[in-house]
């Protein structure tokens, strides 16, 4: 296997254990039509989807009288409610794995089907803006993951082989976005009932501190 020249991370779920806060912000509003979404449900079906594409499917799941436009816009308005009132945690070795990449001088990317005014938000909010060369958010694509486009554009602005790079997902969308691409991604699954959403992933692994030390192993940092 090639060396690893290029590190690319997904953000919600993959570093920062945000995702309890798009679920939160469904539950606010589809509280206004009487709705009520399972967390499980949720965390199976819907988790690391870009909200154009849940708005679709849940508008269609609980027969809302609401657009996609209107249920999207209440929806991230809310999101952005919740993570300003919060304190945003880290998924686990996130930070250690961000600065052993920096530390071997592999340069990060972020590509992620969260909308950009968000993204920048909560890079500024938890400080780690510092480690990206460049983001790549839903806002900067046409159609973000599960499609490829993201991170097609990332390898296009990377300027590097295909083979020199690897992603790291959380989700069956962030995870078919990546191969959809051609490039090699590892997926960071950490619940034993999710795992089989990201079985398209060159390797599943628990958490990212297996990630670096599988990579380092191989010999491939």
């Amino acid at each position: 296997m090639a060396e690893i020249k290029a590190a690319i991370f997904d953000f919600d779920g993959t570093l920062v254990d945000s995702e309890h806060y798009h679920y939160n912000s469904w539950v606010e509003v589809l509280k206004d039509y009487d709705a009520q979404l399972d967390y499980d449900y949720y965390i199976k079906t819907y988790a690391g989807t870009p909200s154009p594409i849940n708005a679709k499917a849940i508008i269609a799941q609980f027969d809302l009288p609401i657009s996609e436009e209107e249920l999207i816009y209440k929806r991230e308005r809310m999101a952005e409610k919740l993570v300003k009132e919060s304190e945003v945690e880290f998924m686990p070795f996130a930070i250690e794995t961000l600065d052993f990449f920096k530390e071997k001088g592999i340069p990060i990317y972020l590509v992620t089907g969260s909308p950009r005014n968000n993204v920048e938000f909560l890079l500024e909010k938890t400080g780690i803006a510092k480690y990206f060369e460049f983001e790549i958010t839903r806002t900067d694509v046409k159609n973000s993951k599960p499609d490829p486009e993201s991170y097609l554009t990332a390898i296009e602005k990377i300027n590097l082989p295909k083979e020199n790079m690897i992603v790291f997902e959380d989700t069956r969308t962030g995870v078919a976005s990546a191969k959809g691409a051609g490039l090699e991604c590892m997926a960071i699954q950490g619940n034993p009932n999710l795992k089989e959403n990201v079985e398209a992933a060159d390797k599943i692994l628990d958490d990212l501190q297996q990630a670096t030390q599988y990579l380092e192993k191989e010999g491939r940092i």
